[in-house]
């Protein structure tokens, strides 16, 4: 049986100073953006004047890879026509030497009047102080409550909270969602494994992304009006 795709991060630097041969290279920050917006519209994103995937959409469940990025405030712009308002703002403030991932996805909203419109949100993880090998795994779809067989064993997904798992080095985990394998990947490492659920636009089917990384934590939603995010 051939094993779902699971996207990787690859290292990419940008918006880093050159400066001359002796000049000591500053620490830079990282950062990795997850869309997740299961939009028919095509989503773009930008750092400042910074575009990612050289300015074409990135598609549902792509990843921008790890950047590292000069330490400092950078305003995150997320872009879809399909949402309401288009554009979602998120200034965010990277420190040296840590790590933030941004998880991008949309929600159904509810207005004053009884209508509903669909909005951008984002969830930020930022590192914490826990170690050694762990899985969360946080369910973007649009049913409140999501069932899947964790290998073997039944758990059920609440939306946007993270569900923890206790895992062993060396543990092959697979990820099963009504009958249908959306992951299996090893626990090779000492790290946080981190796995979405999301709706691809185009198919209707359940997609998984894994983000891997040995201090993030999973982060709650931020409110509407949102608020400076800075790396602990």
């Amino acid at each position: 049986m051939k094993r779902p795709l699971l996207f990787a991060s690859v290292l990419t630097l940008t918006n880093l100073p050159c400066g001359r041969a002796q000049d000591p290279v500053p620490p830079a920050a990282f950062l990795n953006v997850v869309n997740l917006v299961a939009l028919r519209e095509p989503t773009t994103i930008r750092l400042g004047g910074f575009a990612l995937n050289g300015g074409e959409p990135m598609t549902v469940g792509e990843t921008s890879g790890l950047l590292a990025i000069m330490p400092g405030n950078h305003p995150l712009t997320i872009t879809n026509p399909a949402a309401k308002p288009s554009e979602l703002l998120l200034p965010l403030i990277l420190e040296p030497e840590k790590t933030v991932a941004v998880i991008c996805y949309d929600e159904i909203k509810e207005t004053r009047e009884g209508s509903r419109e669909t909005r951008l949100r984002c969830s930020v993880l930022v590192e914490g102080d826990r170690t050694g090998p762990r899985l969360s795994l946080v369910s973007l779809l649009r049913d409140p409550l999501a069932g899947l067989s964790l290998s073997g064993k039944d758990v059920t997904l609440s939306s946007r909270e993270a569900h923890q798992a206790t895992v062993e080095l060396d543990e092959t985990i697979t990820v099963v969602h009504r009958g249908r394998t959306l992951a299996e990947f090893e626990i090779a490492k000492p790290i946080h494994y981190l796995g979405f659920l999301f709706e691809n636009p185009g198919s209707g089917e359940v997609g998984f992304s894994l983000i891997q990384n040995e201090r993030l934590e999973y982060q709650p939603p931020l409110p509407d009006d949102e608020k400076r995010v800075k790396s602990k």
